[in-house]
């Protein structure tokens, strides 16, 4: 049987991904199993129970993005000794959407340098560090100096924090569950034209 969307208002301007929400409770469930193990089987005895809450939790929580829940997971993780109940998780999650910290641009750019493969597998400090990242591409941060690729990225951050502060939801980032393919280098031929093409996209 198919899942619904809850009912409700809702303010995002992006429809958020059903399979990134399950795939986000699943880890949710995967990370309190290893960190709660003797309340989690005694919560949930068997794979039944285990599912069904599972539908449940997807249900209550199908007004957050999988960023959110994974986000309020690893909080509750680190601030409580307790499994927590779906209305403590709706809380945090509520938490989370109306106060997540959005990193400056240096440190934004930073973490998109530093942050290792799969990029969709990391756990970003703000969805739009991400995206700033991938719009600037990721060869192109890691093989170009600060001075070239910094402008590039600033642009694109900028911008995402502008929608954001337009009311505009960014999708949730869909997860890999095998490695990412490794790039090409590029020639330094190849690496000049894109060069280019950045910084004319981005009129500099």
């Amino acid at each position: 049987m198919s899942l619904q969307t809850p009912a409700g208002p809702t303010n995002n301007t992006q429809p958020l991904s059903r399979d990134a929400q399950k795939q986000a409770i699943n880890e949710a469930f995967a990370l309190f199993r290893a960190n709660y193990q003797h309340l989690y089987f005694s919560a949930y005895p068997d794979k039944d129970s285990v599912n069904l809450n599972k539908r449940l939790w997807l249900e209550s929580l199908g007004d957050f993005s999988s960023e959110i829940i994974l986000e309020a997971t690893h909080a509750i993780i680190k601030q409580s000794d307790y499994l927590p109940t779906i209305s403590r998780m709706i809380k945090k999650c509520s938490e989370i959407q109306h106060h997540l910290p959005v990193p400056d641009v240096h440190s934004a750019y930073t973490e998109a340098c530093n942050a290792p493969s799969p990029k969709q597998n990391y756990s970003w400090s703000h969805p739009a560090v991400y995206y700033a990242g991938q719009k600037s591409n990721w060869y192109f941060l890691a093989s170009n100096s600060e001075k070239l690729a910094f402008p590039i990225f600033k642009s694109h951050y900028e911008k995402l924090l502008e929608q954001i502060a337009q009311g505009q939801r960014l999708p949730p980032i869909a997860t890999l569950s095998l490695p990412e393919n490794i790039e090409t280098p590029l020639s330094k031929e190849e690496n000049a034209e894109r060069l280019s093409a950045l910084r004319a996209a981005v009129d500099l």
